[in-house]
């Protein structure tokens, strides 16, 4: 069975904007392009010629586990969250913008679930996301769509099947459960109790350990890539962060429940596995009953798991001895490294491995870009992803369409070559992490910042017979009256038709 793309919505233009992460304590806030995102919401309002217009949110649009107090997954708390996000300053003319682009007949909006604001799956956060995002006008309210199960938002932009989800479905760390969700979510508005619960590995990690870290230092939030850049930066800074880092522990052995969990189609996020189906020549009955055992042998793990988190097991007691001697010798080992000479030459030393990164690359290959690939159809045109925050612009391997990962509008941090090999350069980079402030990082008229805003968008439009696909940046703009101005990512538009 095969769905007709032809019953998906059409649209003249489809925008997709990704991982806004709206949150957080002022100082705090990793979102800091406000006058951007405003100006590209107004922009599509007014597009001329008129058009029917999408704007989609692809995940991450709230950022929950930035909002004090910070749990893994907050139903009781949630909506109260939310007001206060819209409430705050930094963020309320980004809905007012949304307000007036709903409010316009020929304006959609489609809003994507992630894995920051998973609490957005629940009815009653929904029903308030809806209400602050139309005003109470119930001609408003039906412009906008929310896909919070997980299917991802399908349309069609001319001839073009286009197919946008959040990324998070390939991340073992960071999978959302939508049928936990619902059955929470029920549970609660029939009046019954619902058990507290842990979504994943990486939520845990944020709440646990990365909240704490990230109160002195902020960057941990925009460096990228994580591994590579975040931890020695860390333990460089203050190595008494070793004993914090041991908290990875539980969140790893989450995650790896949750990889095993998505193996065996536990997960409402994941297929069935390919081993489940009966091939031709093969046994059936056979693959059935491996495919019971590894269910049952799943089951089991989770729920002695589950468990030991209930009965209050301690950060290091869900992993092995080999994997705790692991996870701590990591740590520690880049502690020794930075003990024996300067901070800041040292850890410039241990980052020698970024010069060949291709984080920043919009045109290299990553997991995200192999598995969702691999996973979606073929016939899908435009395959749009977030959750990276790294910009990607990639043919497929599977059919004739591209992939786009739209990357984030909030701060990124890159540490480039030529930076990383200038000792003084960098001793200067490591003093603005060192300050531990948001202000620090984005620098000022005099001291340039280290920060970097890409206001990323992937835009899908229809011209002349053909569909074709960009991705863009919104940046200030110098010629007047106009504030802002799309900027066209090299190498990076591609058409379909």
């Amino acid at each position: 069975m095969a769905l007709d793309f032809a019953a998906l919505p059409d649209y003249d233009e489809l925008h997709v904007i990704s991982d806004l992460h709206l949150g957080g304590r002022p100082g705090f806030q990793i979102f800091g392009s406000t006058a951007e995102l405003v100006w590209l919401i107004d922009e599509l309002r007014q597009r001329q010629p008129p058009a029917r217009v999408a704007l989609v949110i692809n995940g991450d649009f709230i950022d929950f586990l930035a909002q004090a107090p910070a749990l893994p997954f907050d139903p009781e708390g949630a909506a109260a969250k939310l007001a206060a996000i819209a409430a705050d300053p930094a963020f309320l003319p980004i809905f007012d913008a949304l307000r007036r682009y709903t409010a316009s007949d020929r304006c959609e909006l489609l809003v994507n679930l992630g894995n920051h604001d998973l609490e957005l799956s629940l009815p009653w956060v929904q029903d308030a996301l809806l209400t602050l995002l139309s005003g109470g006008e119930r001609t408003a309210r039906g412009r906008i769509t929310l896909a919070f199960d997980g299917s991802g938002i399908g349309a069609r932009v001319g001839g073009a099947r286009v197919l946008c989800v959040h990324g998070n479905e390939v991340d073992a760390w960071n999978v959302a459960d939508y049928e936990r969700m619902r059955r929470i979510g029920r549970d609660l508005i029939q009046g019954r109790v619902a058990e507290p619960w842990v979504p994943n590995g990486g939520s845990q990690l944020v709440c646990a350990v990365m909240n704490r870290i990230k109160q002195r230092y902020p960057f941990v939030d925009l460096l990228k890539p994580e591994g590579p850049a975040v931890f020695p930066t860390l333990v460089a800074l203050d190595p008494t962060v070793v004993s914090e880092l041991a908290g990875l522990a539980p969140a790893a052995a989450r995650s790896g429940w949750d990889a095993v969990r998505m193996g065996s189609g536990l997960l409402a996020a994941t297929a069935a596995p390919a081993s489940a189906t009966a091939q031709p020549g093969s046994s059936g009955a056979g693959l059935r009953v491996l495919r019971r055992q590894r269910e049952e042998l799943a089951r089991e793990l989770l729920d002695r798991t589950e468990s030991r988190w209930r009965e209050g097991a301690t950060a290091l007691d869900l992993v092995g001895s080999d994997q705790r001697a692991e996870y701590i010798g990591i740590a520690g080992g880049l502690a020794k490294l930075f003990a024996g000479k300067g901070k800041a030459e040292a850890l410039r030393e241990a980052l020698d491995g970024l010069d060949a990164d291709t984080s920043f690359d919009p045109a290299a290959e990553d997991d995200t870009y192999r598995e969702l690939d691999t996973r979606m159809g073929g016939e899908i045109d435009f395959l749009i992803a977030g959750h990276t925050h790294l910009e990607r612009a990639l043919k497929r391997r599977r059919g004739r369409g591209y992939y786009f990962n739209c990357g984030t509008w909030a701060r990124l941090i890159r540490i480039v070559p030529a930076l990383r090999q200038d000792p003084g350069q960098f001793s200067k980079l490591f003093e603005r992490l060192q300050a531990g402030s948001m202000a620090a990082l984005d620098g000022n008229a005099v001291e340039p910042g280290v920060t970097l805003r890409h206001c990323s968008v992937v835009s899908i439009w229809r011209d002349a017979g053909s569909t074709w696909g960009e991705l863009r940046h919104v940046v200030p703009s110098q010629a007047a009256p106009n504030p802002c101005a799309f900027h066209p990512v090299d190498k990076a538009k591609f058409p379909v038709g």
